[in-house]
């Protein structure tokens, strides 16, 4: 992950909106495409679900579906996510992480997306605590009413 910053601006109706910025490349793009779908698969394979749980897939499809064509773009391409989108996303890759780190097998096609995963964890839980940080400001300094 490269370029990663935190953009703060004034929307259409004068409040705050936070957004994170950051750069992956085709490779990183491809291997997060990877664990989201893996672990919004693994998630939701029951059959009933919650209203919850469908937009939490409903989000977790989105992101999914974003890596993917950005992966097929085939160059490194620059992600905007409010930090919603971008807790959501570093959820999927530490449940993907941590479960399979606790099997005692791992699927070929997991390693190399294991392994990307793994190395992009950090940054994105910086990221993402910066991107809290800046809605939680900007919801403070925002005037009453």
């Amino acid at each position: 992950m490269l370029n990663a910053r935190i953009d703060t601006t004034k929307g259409l109706d004068g409040h705050a909106v936070v957004l994170a910025c950051f750069d992956l490349s085709e490779t990183e793009a491809a291997a997060a495409a990877h664990v989201v779908s893996a672990v919004r698969a693994e998630r939701f394979r029951t059959a009933e679900l919650s209203i919850d749980d469908v937009l939490e897939m409903r989000e977790l499809t989105a992101i999914a579906d974003e890596l993917g064509h950005l992966a097929a773009a085939g160059a490194a391409s620059s992600l905007v996510h409010p930090p919603a989108r971008l807790t959501a996303l570093r959820h999927a890759l530490e449940a993907f992480v941590s479960s399979r780190d606790e099997a005692e097998w791992l699927r070929e096609e997991d390693r190399e997306p294991l392994s990307l995963a793994r190395a992009l964890l950090w940054p994105l839980a910086d990221l993402c605590e910066d991107a809290l940080r800046a809605a939680l400001a900007a919801a403070d300094a925002a005037p009453a009413g």
